[in-house]
């Protein structure tokens, strides 16, 4: 009995050691710019953003991918990126009717990368139009945010919809797409870049993602992390970011805060 117990807790201290190390092994991969201490439950393959690794064909970052995406979420993603093209404060997207609209100051919260500072909070109130619409032949409701960028929310009548979002990024353009279940940010959460330079007269209706391919792509249920994280260069297809987590991850609270400089 004592020999059992014995080798009860050698196999155990061999366990933890084995644990301990992998966790502190030089040779384990991070999540960049995300606290290291969180990620023990994620087990990343690939960080290379330095310069990415060939994408396996199994993950190529296009939305007829059924390993990414289910076919309402291919449905769903292709509507999006042509669907707010056109949209303005008296027009919504088509099968609408305009129901209400207001002008608001939005209060932006500090970025999740900057430490608050005096300059920050000179600088993160936004004047925006908020428009409500109604689809005409559905329950559908669509609320838009339009300002220096636009961002939309669509629900239907269980509550299920997405939130997307165009925004300026130097010349070019991000459309960031996020599925929403029962009112929770759940299912996929997707971003496309458009390389299409605008100059500096940036235009979120010139934005243009008609020949685009997914660039971040991430599971997430309940706003967190669960299941795979892809992140793929968007000029090449190369893969710069391969993880996975079976526990929800709440990615977004451990970001790595660094000085914001004026």
């Amino acid at each position: 009995m004592k020999r059992l117990q014995f080798l009860i807790a050698g196999f155990g201290l061999l366990l933890f050691a084995s644990n301990f190390f992998a966790a502190n092994s030089p040779d384990r991969l991070f999540i960049p710019g995300l606290d290291q201490a969180s990620q023990s439950n994620v087990i990343v393959t690939v960080s290379a953003f330095a310069k990415e690794e060939p994408c396996p064909m199994e993950y190529t970052n296009v939305i007829s991918n059924t390993k990414l995406f289910t076919t309402d979420e291919q449905k769903m993603i292709k509507e999006v990126l042509g669907k707010y093209k056109n949209v303005t404060t008296n027009s919504g997207p088509p099968g609408t009717i305009l129901v209400n609209f207001y002008k608001t100051n939005f209060i932006a919260p500090p970025l999740y990368w900057v430490k608050t500072n005096a300059f920050w909070m000179a600088h993160r109130t936004n004047e925006i139009w908020v428009v409500h619409f109604q689809y005409t032949n559905s329950e559908g409701q669509e609320e838009i945010r339009i300002g220096a960028g636009m961002s939309a929310k669509f629900t239907n009548k269980s509550n299920d919809g997405y939130n997307a979002s165009i925004v300026r990024t130097g010349d070019g353009s991000l459309l960031n797409f996020t599925e929403i279940q029962h009112g929770s940010a759940s299912g996929v959460l997707v971003r496309f870049a458009d390389l299409h330079a605008q100059g500096t007269t940036w235009d979120y209706r010139l934005a243009d993602f008609s020949d685009s391919h997914p660039q971040e792509y991430m599971q997430i249920t309940n706003g967190m992390m669960r299941g795979k994280w892809f992140i793929w260069n968007a000029s090449n297809g190369g893969l710069m970011l391969a993880a996975e987590s079976k526990e929800p991850y709440d990615w977004n609270n451990h970001r790595i805060k660094i000085p914001f400089s004026q």
